[in-house]
């Protein structure tokens, strides 16, 4: 994708909409031959609402197309008020999308399961029924966000929710996709053994995989209280309980998936040669580094991460890193000169064995310090996206909006590459 604004901050590699809101990866999978990725989006203003899903493909998760819209609100329909997140699922040969669809935006409580199948036109068809109405269960409240999977021969679905004592995950079966039946929960934060984390009053977006013998359970969760909200993603990995009515995760490790402040809602695909891929949604920064006003002049807010692989740390810990497809973007070396490396480019990255320390520099001589590690690291940049990773501690996601006058410098340590970024002819 070339950049189309001339909006400095805009990534010239990195998947994001035509114009307008983006948020959530949704729909994630691989069919007619190409990689597809969805998006929670609103085209018509750079703030969240009527929220529809925007979709893009690739044939070699470098190069993304736009595709028409996949999913959008009908008024009078049970997706009237959005079609919010959901995924892609086989479907007898075929694709499907599952979806929240919710009638009224502003009561999550009218939110419920759609499954939308393709037309003939290849298209998605969106139905006049549920799969799954909100589910009735004591206390538990803002229940969205499906994710399905196969279990012992068994296809179930997750979806995040929240309840007085913290955030939960409600589990069903639906082996019948056009009609599932509700089992219970599949973890509460209540059932997080001591001393591992549970924090948020809901958790959003659930997605469980299997990595090597065990499970990883991905929760992003949000809390309010009297100052700004807070968010976060925590990955818990453990092992799934089937012996009972219900699957039943239990939680062995908790993590912060990713050490940065704007990353949220991964979602996760499980590919055919067994790796786990994910895309998150990193959002125009909370912090007010890029003003309101300054996001509605650029027209565009939001974007997802690179595609990157869910692995398991040493001590079991879910962490990730860049995917391998990624050294397709690599174009000229840049030079790095007695261990420090200068740039305006606006797509690059460096990898060192030793350490970095990134900042940025005006020809003044001020110094504004992003983000440094002291030991192995590779440093993605696109715009204004800095993807961090390290091979033990994980990712680092950080919206940096340089000013006029002022580069990127990087000091590094051990054995180094640089390059420069850029999408490769087709």
């Amino acid at each position: 994708m070339e950049q189309r604004t001339g909006d400095p901050h805009e990534p010239r590699w990195h998947l994001r909409a035509p114009q307008g809101w983006l948020n959530d990866p949704n729909g994630i999978g691989r069919w007619d031959g190409r990689w597809h990725v969805m998006y929670q989006w609103n085209p018509d203003d750079t703030v969240w609402g009527s929220i529809r899903w925007g979709h893009a493909s690739s044939v070699d998760l470098l190069r993304w197309e736009h595709e028409p819209v996949a999913l959008a609100p009908r008024p009078g329909a049970p997706d009237g008020g959005g079609a919010w997140s959901g995924v892609a699922v086989p479907d007898g040969g075929d694709v499907a999308l599952v979806y929240s669809a919710v009638r009224d935006a502003s009561d999550t409580g009218t939110a419920g399961v759609a499954v939308a199948r393709r037309g003939a036109d290849g298209g998605w068809v969106q139905p006049d029924r549920l799969a799954a109405p909100h589910p009735d269960l004591p206390g538990v409240v803002d229940v969205r966000d499906p994710f399905l999977l196969t279990v012992g021969g068994r296809r179930v679905a997750v979806q995040g929710a929240g309840t007085p004592a913290g955030g939960a995950v409600v589990v069903h079966d639906a082996d019948d996709l056009e009609d599932w039946r509700l089992l219970g929960t599949l973890l509460q934060a209540r059932d997080v053994p001591a001393g591992l984390a549970a924090p948020g009053h809901v958790w959003e977006c659930p997605q469980l995989v299997q990595v090597a013998d065990r499970w990883v359970l991905l929760v992003s969760w949000f809390e309010r209280g009297d100052g700004p909200e807070r968010l976060g993603v925590t990955a818990y990995t453990g092992h799934l309980d089937v012996t009972g009515a219900a699957p039943r995760f239990v939680p062995e490790v908790a993590t912060a998936f990713d050490h940065g402040p704007d990353l949220y809602a991964p979602q996760a695909y499980v590919c055919d040669d067994g790796r786990v891929l994910l895309w998150g949604w990193s959002w125009e920064s909370r912090d007010g580094t890029r003003p309101a006003d300054e996001v509605a002049a650029a027209g565009w807010a939001g974007l997802l991460t690179c595609p990157r692989e869910l692995v398991l740390a040493a001590d079991g810990r879910a962490v990730m890193r860049p995917a391998a497809e990624l050294v397709g973007l690599r174009g000229a070396p840049l030079d790095v000169e007695r261990g420090l490396l200068v740039t305006d480019a606006p797509a690059w990255r460096v990898a060192a064995s030793g350490g970095l320390a990134v900042s940025l520099v005006d020809d003044a001589g001020a110094v504004v310090d992003v983000w440094s590690t002291d030991g192995p690291a590779e440093l993605l940049v696109d715009g204004s996206l800095l993807e961090a990773f390290e091979p033990d501690r994980g990712s680092t996601t950080r919206r940096v909006y340089r000013r006029p006058g002022q580069r990127w410098r990087v000091g590094v340590a051990g054995d180094a590459a640089a390059h420069v970024l850029r999408v490769p002819p087709a």
